[in-house]
């Protein structure tokens, strides 16, 4: 049996598992929440009209800044259910219309009074028959693999050849991660991406949009095929694992790859395996190494620097996934303006210096903003990154754009509670930047006081 015949075969199993696993798991929502409060009832509500109608008495309810700050305290604390069932499998109708499934499996130890990361894990063989190998793989390759680190192991699944890279699976992974920490206590700075063969690539692309919500990444078997935005996988570490005989993801274009996502200041490991071939147990056979990369890596939620670009040929739904944001920083429009940066590094590696770019750093109050190709942006504001007594300065390639004092504002608290799903990135005000908007005037020097004559 040749190498190429045993992988599949290999991931035949593991699709036959999956059928039975779902025919056997119901879809249900979790058991015994607690009724929310009304705060969660808005934040939680998926429908858009809905949840307009839930946003305006809270506004008013909360319309002091001290108010702000209990409603701060509120989002913090979310009531989870007392009682779980260990695993389940969920179907949820993606924006193509189609209904794909995915399935979260708790670690034996989970209790809702301590908080656990998770682990989603991105099946291969998406050519499959409905429902996919999410719920397989899952069970089988990445709870073996991560067992040890009591993470919550959510398994997506797509079928039919639609890759993860397409807006409906964006939109299915984003979703299915927001149902765990809805439901479930997670610590949000230890959430973790993975995945093998398609899953691997899946991975990369996955994580052009969803980077803000991880904490790292471990693509097996796979490479970045369909990958744009490399700038945006600078936001993570990566562990990558090959095999140097892999006959369905050749070495030579893998290897290419990551010299070229190197070259782009991606801080990426890979390792490759002598003579190892498509061999999806990879994460399984090498879980020291796994285990020991994740726990080494915990999400910064308010980084220093960041960086993200965006790419309108992609078809992104950002009503769905925060394709235009990374943690503290958005790209609210694309344009051509005359305040720009010319990039040093714009077409390093596998970067792209035709598309929208932006790279903020913060020092204290003060942010240093640059942009090529973004005509308007905005700063999410947290007390947890900067000092609201103080004055806020956002400098926009060079010029003073902003310098003033923010107030908290429910109404940005609740709508980027709402987007995020995130207890610890919790924003209360956003700096709108006109990157070719007016130089903010600096206040003159104070004239000195009149002297008394003698």
């Amino acid at each position: 049996m040749s190498a190429v015949t045993r992988a599949r075969a290999a991931l035949r199993l593991l699709a036959a598992t999956t059928v039975a696993f779902a025919a056997a798991a119901m879809p249900e929502p979790a058991a015994d929440a607690a009724p929310a409060s009304p705060e969660f009832r808005y934040v939680d509500e998926d429908d858009a009209a809905a949840a307009a109608k839930l946003l305006d008495p809270l506004v008013r309810k909360y319309a002091s800044p001290a108010k702000c700050s209990e409603l701060l305290k509120i989002l913090r604390k979310r009531a989870y259910p007392a009682s779980a069932k260990d695993t389940q499998t969920l179907d949820w109708v993606c924006p193509d219309g189609k209904t794909r499934q995915f399935t979260y499996i708790l670690p034996k130890k989970y209790t809702p009074a301590k908080p656990v990361g998770v682990l989603v894990f991105l099946h291969g063989a998406v050519r499959q028959p409905a429902p996919g190998g999410g719920a397989g793989e899952a069970a089988q390759i990445a709870l073996p693999a991560v067992r040890d680190l009591d993470l919550i192991v959510v398994g997506p699944s797509t079928y039919d050849g639609v890759e993860w890279g397409a807006p409906a699976c964006r939109a299915l992974v984003h979703h299915a991660l927001d149902h765990v920490k809805r439901n479930f206590n997670v610590d949000e700075n230890r959430v973790y991406l993975a995945g093998d063969s398609d899953g691997g690539r899946g991975a990369y692309n996955i994580a052009e949009t969803e980077a803000g919500a991880l904490a790292a990444a471990i693509p097996v078997i796979g490479s970045p095929g369909g990958v744009t935005r490399f700038a945006n996988l600078r936001n993570l570490p990566w562990f990558a694992i090959n095999g140097e005989a892999d006959s369905i993801f050749d070495v030579a274009h893998v290897r290419e790859a990551v010299d070229g996502m190197k070259a782009s200041a991606i801080d990426l490991t890979w390792k490759l395996i002598p003579k190892g071939s498509h061999d999806p147990f990879f994460f399984v056979k090498y879980a020291d190494e796994v285990q020991a990369f994740l726990k080494a890596h915990v999400r910064d939620p308010f980084p220093k620097t960041v960086h993200w670009t965006i790419d309108a040929a992609r078809n992104d739904l950002p009503d769905l996934y925060l394709a235009d944001t990374f943690r503290w920083i958005r790209i609210d429009a694309a344009g051509a303006t005359s305040c720009t940066t010319a990039f040093e590094d714009a077409s390093s590696g596998l970067l792209r210096a035709d598309l929208p770019r932006i790279e903020a750093e913060r020092d204290g109050n003060r942010i240093d903003v640059r942009t090529s190709g973004v005509a308007r942006y905005s700063v999410l504001v947290s007390p947890d990154m900067l000092d609201l007594k103080k004055e806020i300065e956002v400098r926009t390639n060079g010029k003073l754009s902003f310098r003033g004092k923010v107030e908290p504002d429910a109404r940005v608290i609740l709508e980027e509670a709402r987007r995020f799903v995130d207890r610890t990135l919790l924003f209360v005000a956003r700096i709108a930047v006109d990157v070719d908007g007016a130089e903010v005037e600096t206040a003159p020097p104070a004239e000195p006081a009149p002297t008394e004559p003698k």
